[in-house]
């Protein structure tokens, strides 16, 4: 017999929930059929809804030239999902979702999405994780193809579309990496790192006439090179911080969402928070630092939350709070039963993070 709840296990954010919040979550969802062929959604559209796949199979198709064949970004079957992105940053689709066989969706409106978030603001942190992970992958998809040229990258025209929404991509996908923006012989460079705008130049032009110039520009080409996510192992301190009472926080996560949720929820509450995304990165950082806490993921790109405490303790008691929920806590208290100054928390709720970060600094 078919169970909804079956399905919307398979989507990673609604898996921690119980019986009582997936029931929560269902009495919300709409059914919808789309036929073979059916567009659900483009990519410029506001996005206001959520797709779960109960049946049938749709693909992702990133926006190009109408002469060009299609750019398939991915393929989605049952237990998939897609939108959710856009319902939490409220920026338009970025890409065409078409069904490539009749399907059966549940349809989550955006009205009914923020309740359960307010109801269950711990999906929010495991959707920054989702959201993340799916970036990196559609970035490295649609680069992959030209890997071997040094042209590689996404191009397109400023007649087709405007630099300021170019400039817009690149932002709201948190590019690390170059824009390249050429009209005639000019060739102008945007640098951007996680999605921030560092550097402008164009020939001789400071940056501020070298950016109104390259505004006006209806003609031309332009190309975004990201540059690859491993990153070098060293770590930039500013040697200017404060060595005042103000508590230090160091937060190690692979997810520069989450980092970034995290950094301004206890910059807001008056902490000076560091963030980094490996373990050696991470290290690198508590021994110039000396910070009053840590918070790290359990996973990390360069080995497990235990493999980075372990690290860590080869030249600091420094106290570390590992995100763990009920899935995992119990795994990793076996792990730190003999380790002092390691903390669990109950859940990925953000409640939750500062309770146990203010009880132990308190």
């Amino acid at each position: 017999m078919f169970q909804i709840s079956e399905v919307l296990k398979k989507v990673p954010f609604f898996r921690t929930l119980g019986k009582d919040g997936i029931n929560f979550i269902v009495e919300r969802l709409k059914f919808k059929p789309f036929d073979a062929d059916e567009v659900i959604c483009r990519a410029g559209e506001t996005g206001d809804r959520m797709f779960i796949i109960i049946n049938g199979r749709v693909k992702v198709v990133a926006v190009g030239k109408e002469d060009e064949e299609e750019n398939i970004i991915s393929y989605l079957e049952s237990g998939n999902y897609f939108g959710e992105m856009a319902l939490l940053t409220g920026e338009p689709r970025s890409a065409n979702v078409i069904t490539t066989e009749p399907s059966e969706m549940f349809v989550l409106n955006k009205s009914e999405f923020d309740v359960i978030l307010e109801r269950f603001p711990s999906i929010t942190l495991s959707m920054a994780k989702t959201m993340s992970h799916r970036l990196r992958d559609t970035i490295q998809k649609t680069t992959s193809k030209d890997a071997a040229n040094v042209s590689s990258g996404i191009m397109g025209k400023l007649s087709e579309k405007s630099l300021i929404d170019v400039m817009k991509f690149c932002e709201n996908n948190s590019l690390n990496g170059t824009l390249l923006v050429q009209r005639g012989s000019e060739t102008g460079k945007f640098q951007y790192e996680r999605g921030e705008l560092q550097q402008v130049s164009l020939g001789q032009f400071i940056e501020d006439t070298a950016l109104d110039l390259m505004l006006n520009w209806n003609e031309g080409t332009f190309i975004i090179k990201p540059k690859p996510f491993e990153m070098e192992n060293t770590v930039k301190v500013d040697e200017s911080v404060s060595t005042n009472d103000i508590p230090r926080l160091v937060i190690v996560n692979n997810s520069m969402v989450v980092q970034k949720l995290l950094q301004r929820t206890f910059e807001s509450m008056g902490y000076d928070v560091y963030t980094v995304e490996t373990g050696s990165k991470g290290k690198k950082l508590v021994e110039s630092l000396a910070p009053d806490l840590i918070i790290s993921d359990t996973k990390l790109p360069d080995g497990s939350g235990i493999d980075f405490l372990e690290s860590v303790r080869q030249s600091s008691d420094v106290h570390m709070v590992l995100l763990t929920d009920a899935s995992n806590k119990m795994q990793f208290q076996k792990s730190t039963n003999q380790i002092k100054n390691v903390s669990l928390t109950e859940s990925q709720e953000i409640g939750e993070i500062i309770k146990t970060v203010e009880n132990i600094l308190k």
